[in-house]
């Protein structure tokens, strides 16, 4: 699933929060939080779903940071496919 960095500094704002109250919840040092959010490293699976449980507290859905996934429809992608012409 692609991971959204960019939705990070809007989830945080979302909840009221700074990098550092973030970091303190998250047990990470600020500066992790500011290379996630400027897309330096990413974020591990465990602060990601820590991300997420936090967000469903405040009722953001964990698809929030995964956008391009929670938009995808196939019916779009079976509809650009062309029928081979014989």
């Amino acid at each position: 699933m692609p991971f959204d960095y960019v939705r990070i500094r809007e989830f945080r704002k979302r909840l009221g929060l700074t990098q550092v109250a973030l970091a303190e919840r998250l047990g990470v040092p600020q500066p992790t939080v500011a290379r996630w959010e400027s897309g330096h490293v990413s974020p591990c699976a465990d602060y990601i779903g820590a991300m997420c449980d936090l967000g469903r507290v405040k009722g953001i859905d964990p698809s929030f940071f995964f956008p391009a996934f929670s938009r995808y429809d196939p019916q779009l992608d079976r509809d650009k496919i062309k029928p081979d012409c014989v």
